[in-house]
This record gives C-alpha cells, sequence and structure tokens, in this order.
C-alpha cells in the first residue's frame, strides 16, 4: 500500500504529513495515485484469474506488505482489492483454487485486515491466509513453501508494494521470481529514485534495489520526467537479464511526471497478453501511463503517432515470411496488442510492403495463425520512373 506525499490529519494544530501517518496510524486516509495503481491491479487480476485459474488446480498471489486492507475514507486496500476481483469476476464459478497470502509488518493492522476480510462473502474456492506479523525480507522463503504448497510449477503472483526502497531490493524479487510461473507485479519508486540518486552515501542502496549499478548511467538525464522513465527502463533492463519479460505503466499525479511506476515481470509472453491490454484501457494514447484524471479517459489522439516501434519492427522483416504467432509476440513485447500489429500490417499493406500469403481465403485481413510476406520499399519502387 504504496504512501503518496500530501499531508493527511490533523497533529497538534498542524497538518499532520503523509510519513508521520504511516508510522501513527493503523489506518489512513486514501489518495488518488493509488486508486489507479488499484485499478490497474483489477484489470490486470480480470485477466490472470481468467487465465490462470481454469487451467491450473490452484494458484496464489501472495500481497507482501498488506496494510490494513482499508483507507480510512472507505477505498479497500490491495488484499481486499483482489479477494473482491475474484468474488465479483464472471467466470468465478469456473475457477479452481485461489490462495491468497497475506503479510503486514504491525499487528494492528493485521487485526484490521482480518476484520475487512470478515465482511466479504465466503466462498470454497477462495482460500485466505492473514499471516502473523512480519517483515517481507525475513518472511519471503516461507512465504514461497506456503505459495507453492510443495509444487514448484504452482503458478504465484506476487503483488510487492512496499513502503520505502530498502524493503524489497532486487535480490528479494529475484527470490520471488525463481519459479517458472511466478510473477511479480512491483511498485518501483520513480521519483524517490530521481531525488535521491546523487545523494551522498546513497549508492550502496540504489545498487541494491537495482541489483547492479546500471543505474548509475540514468543520473547523467537532468530532466525529472525522462530521468524517471529511464530508470523505469534500466529496472527492467536488470529483469531482461534475469531472463523474463517485463512491462512498465506509470502512475502520474495530474499532468506531471509519474510518481511512481508499476513493474510486471513474468517468465511467460502470457503475461504481457494480459498487461498490454490493461495499460492501453487506462492511457489510451499511448499505454504507458496515467494520472488520477486521465484513467479511462477518452483519447484525443489518433493511435497511429504511438505505434512507430511497432512499424519499424514489422518493416525489419522484409524478405521473410512470418507467422502470425511470431508477430503477435514481437507486438506483445513491444507493449502493443493485436488490434495495434493490425493496425500497422494494413498500413504496410496499403504500401504493398505486407502480404497475406496463407490463408488465401479469410473473412478478417490478418486472421489468427495467417502468415505473412514482407518486402523492402525498393521492392515496390517503379524501376521506369
Amino acid at each position: 500500500m504504496t504512501l503518496g506525499v500530501r499531508s493527511m490529519g490533523i497533529r497538534g494544530g498542524r497538518a499532520m504529513r503523509r510519513v508521520e501517518e504511516l508510522r501513527e496510524r493503523t489506518v489512513w486516509k486514501s489518495d488518488p495515485h493509488t486508486q489507479v495503481k488499484h485499478l490497474v491491479y483489477r484489470h490486470y487480476l480480470q485477466c490472470w484469474m481468467a487465465k490462470i485459474l481454469q487451467k491450473f488446480p490452484e494458484a496464489t498471489i501472495v500481497d507482501g506488505f498488506a496494510g490494513p486492507g482499508v483507507y480510512n475514507d472507505g477505498p479497500p486496500g490491495s488484499s481486499i482489492v483482489v479477494a473482491k476481483t475474484f468474488l465479483e469476476h464472471s467466470a468465478h464459478r469456473r475457477f479452481n483454487r485461489l490462495n491468497l497470502i497475506c503479510l503486514e509488518e504491525r499487528p494492528d493492522r493485521v487485526d484490521e485486515l482480518q476484520r475487512q476480510f470478515a465482511l466479504l462473502p465466503r466462498s470454497p474456492q477462495l482460500n485466505i491466509s492473514v499471516q502473523p506479523p512480519g517483515t517481507f525480507a525475513e518472511e519471503q522463503r516461507r512465504l514461497s513453501v506456503l505459495a507453492h504448497r510443495g509444487r514448484r510449477e504452482t503458478p504465484v503472483l506476487w503483488l510487492i508494494d512496499p513502503f520505502d526502497l530498502k524493503s524489497a531490493p532486487f535480490s528479494l524479487i529475484r527470490q520471488c521470481l525463481a519459479t517458472p510461473r511466478s510473477e511479480v507485479l512491483f511498485t518501483l519508486f520513480t521519483n524517490e529514485l530521481h531525488r535521491f540518486c546523487q545523494r551522498d552515501g546513497f549508492d550502496k542502496t540504489m545498487t541494491a534495489y537495482f541489483g547492479g549499478d546500471h543505474w548509475r548511467d540514468v543520473t547523467n538525464e537532468r530532466r525529472a520526467g525522462v530521468r524517471k522513465e529511464a530508470f523505469s527502463t534500466a529496472y527492467q533492463q536488470g529483469l531482461r537479464d534475469e531472463g523474463l519479460f517485463t512491462g512498465s505503466f506509470g502512475i502520474k499525479i495530474s499532468n506531471q511526471s509519474a510518481r511512481y511506476h508499476l513493474i510486471l515481470a513474468t517468465h511467460s509472453e502470457a503475461g504481457l497478453k494480459c498487461w498490454a491490454p490493461v495499460t492501453w484501457k487506462l492511457d489510451t494514447y499511448s499505454g504507458q501511463g496515467a494520472s488520477a484524471d486521465t484513467a479511462d479517459a477518452p483519447s484525443l489522439f489518433d493511435a497511429a503517432s504511438v505505434v512507430d516501434r511497432l512499424d519499424l519492427a514489422l518493416r525489419a522483416h522484409a524478405g521473410t515470411e512470418q507467422r502470425w504467432e511470431t508477430l503477435s509476440s514481437e507486438a506483445a513485447r513491444l507493449n502493443h496488442m493485436d488490434k495495434h500489429l493490425r493496425q500497422v500490417l494494413d498500413n504496410l499493406a496499403a504500401q504493398g510492403l505486407a502480404f497475406r500469403v496463407d490463408p488465401v481465403r479469410a473473412r478478417t485481413a490478418w486472421p489468427a495463425g495467417c502468415t505473412v510476406r514482407f518486402y523492402a520499399p525498393e521492392d515496390v519502387a517503379d524501376e521506369a520512373s
């Protein structure tokens, strides 16, 4: 349950700062950025649950920084969001077992979390386990054993939303991803990284957070927004170096640069297939980030302006034939959906640079399973001109 930076509450006749509220209160007020983050959770979980819980006999979600499960102005916390997404899912009666494991450090918040779960309807397919108070760093290995229930192939989704940089170093994220069907949704504190990266003595914290010193190149960039995005890119590169697929989504404060980023890390491209629709639903212009006042807002722009990377990638296939599955996978890695792929193929076909060669007849231009041949511009140039 990540905190924002606004001051909330009254203490001694003055507004209580957010950090004080976290330290002193069991439950605190929500902020709009957390609501956008939870909207991302809901959309991703809708897809993840539909795919995983109808395929595998059981799966686990671990909320490693669960908090009290509610904000004092009413919205649910992350663990309750997970449970309600399961219970309210249109397909949940067809779901197999979901184990929801929740860890929170403070005893008073553990008690409140249990009270919040007690208010929810019961489901035989949903097994909720609120752990005794403990820190994620100390409990991660034990939680992993609980999550997998003796089977490495059990899908496990970790929600890692710490309160500070030191609570979730890269080594812990790597441990969460140690099994082949594990995924992580991680809150990356890009605003704090931007503010503190050049502070004396902070380099050790940064290196532990990134799992290496590749973050140092980013500090040469002075512009806040660009530097934050570069930190997100650097963190994702560390995950890719581990052989993982990854995506990113910025949570913004109004029209300012991102306050933090949500990072997805997964062993399977299927995770990206769930991730891309979420990001494009919440940010219909670029699929890269949303603020509290833009999430789910209609776009005023033509999406064609943000598919340039995909266009370039497809043009690089000139002189080859490619199966739809390969092209769809490539689009997913660039955080695009199949509708964007078809859009770019339409544009290339209009220029004579892409042709469907199989099947010969189809109800749509680019059906799943088709084969596409690509050409270079010089191949279609009029030599007589």
